[in-house]
């Protein structure tokens, strides 16, 4: 009788703990087809950065390229999502998700192994442009299956996994292709990376048919551009919308002014390089940390409270870096680590709340041209912010990008608490 009981008992508790496991189990891993989703965003997201450090090194000390090389493919990468990008939203929404998945990984392959090819840098940048295009239509793809395979009981879960994934992808990929290039030449890497992003477009077959309402057939003599016209009113007449793609872009803005001068910055402050490695990873690994933890949570109410706090705690982060450099105090490796694992944690809660405000609000046969139009917008920040920065350092000091930025994020906070996203 006591062993029944006993036995009952130690029943009891490990159900009480498989119930609490698999209430941290993230919901929208408990959808298969969200499920089937992620295992191919995984390989998509990691070609994404494989090779970035082969074609640096084929610029740098193969082809020994000027300096205006790097200036063409920072817009070979960027340019297709501001100029390419609407467009291929509209086509996206009248197109099968599945199918698209599947092509853009597809092309994405095959302009990749054409790298192998490339005999000078002229070539090579052109080719990276090339597959930048065809990479226009894998993310307003890939975020219409995920608005089209949740609810918003679980859609928190599923952006969080989505941006842990990305966030992860920017840490291991590019040190995967550094380490890689030790034993192979960077052309061996570009047909790896080929290889890939053709095992993404596979496991992008594995889906099921994505239904969601299309417009396809009393839409079907509508122009491309007309197509665009639609998106951009779509985003005119909602205010919510407008205001999540303007929060967006101003964020990537501020994030772009001080980015660049991560490594002045930890030279001025006495660090040397493998700190400079430990910060960024570090960055990265608070991203995924942040979006790990919107995968467990349920549906986040009120999420522009939560992009006001990412957005004040970025802001901080920022403001004590610039001061520390502009004041030339003296920092502990401790600290440099923890404030840029904070600040990336701290990107995630701005970054995830506005997507999943964007899928709850964006009609489902408008979801891939909003966002090839916030892709365009964070392009556009991109490719000019950058510059401001130079002008700030050349002007004034490295540690001023960091204060401008965190007070244009601040700026976002303010607006983010004012406003009514749910």
């Amino acid at each position: 009788m006591l062993n029944g009981r006993f036995a009952t008992k130690i029943n009891i508790a490990v159900r009480s703990i498989s119930r609490q496991f698999l209430g941290m189990y993230p919901q929208a891993l408990k959808n298969i087809e969200l499920r089937k989703l992620f295992i191919a965003q995984l390989p998509a997201d990691f070609s994404d950065w494989l090779d970035f450090v082969a074609i640096g090194a084929l610029l740098a000390f193969v082809w020994d390229a000027p300096s205006f090389a790097y200036a063409a493919l920072a817009v070979g990468l960027g340019a297709p999502y501001l100029v390419i990008g609407p467009f291929a939203g509209v086509f996206v929404d009248r197109w099968s998700i599945k199918s698209v998945l599947i092509y853009s990984n597809l092309g994405r392959a095959i302009v990749t192994g054409t790298f192998f090819f490339a005999g000078d840098w002229t070539t090579l940048i052109v080719l990276v442009t090339v597959r930048s295009s065809v990479d226009c239509f894998f993310t307003p793809a890939k975020q219409a299956a995920i608005q089209a395979l949740t609810t918003k009981e679980n859609r928190t879960s599923a952006n969080g996994l989505s941006h842990g994934i990305n966030q992860a992808s920017k840490i291991v990929a590019p040190s995967a292709g550094g380490a890689f290039l030790i034993w192979f030449a960077p052309d061996v890497i570009f047909i790896l990376n080929s290889i890939i992003s053709a095992s993404a477009a596979a496991f992008a077959l594995r889906l099921n048919k994505i239904e969601r309402k299309s417009f396809q057939d009393e839409n079907s003599s509508d122009s491309v551009l007309t197509g665009v016209k639609n998106g951009m009113a779509i985003v005119r007449q909602s205010p919510v919308i407008k205001t999540a793609l303007f929060m967006m872009a101003i964020s990537y803005f501020a994030i772009f002014i001080y980015d660049t001068f991560i490594a002045p910055l930890t030279r001025n402050l006495n660090f040397e390089q493998q700190h400079l490695g430990y910060a960024l990873a570090a960055v990265g690994i608070g991203g995924v940390c942040g979006s790990m933890l919107f995968s467990l949570l349920p549906n986040v109410k009120r999420p522009q409270y939560w992009v006001a706090a990412g957005a004040t705690l970025s802001a901080i982060i920022l403001l004590i870096l610039g001061t520390f450099d502009s004041s030339n105090a003296d920092m502990s490796t401790v600290l440099l680590i923890s404030l840029f694992l904070t600040l990336g944690f701290a990107t995630a809660m701005s970054v995830v709340p506005v997507r999943i405000v964007l899928q709850n609000t964006v009609p489902e046969e408008r979801m891939g041209s909003v966002t090839a139009l916030s892709e365009a917008a964070n392009t556009t920040a991109l490719l000019s912010a950058p510059f401001l920065g130079a002008v700030l350092v050349d002007t004034f000091s490295v540690g001023v990008p960091f204060i401008v930025g965190g007070i244009v994020i601040f700026i976002v906070a303010i607006i983010a608490l004012r406003l009514k996203l749910d």
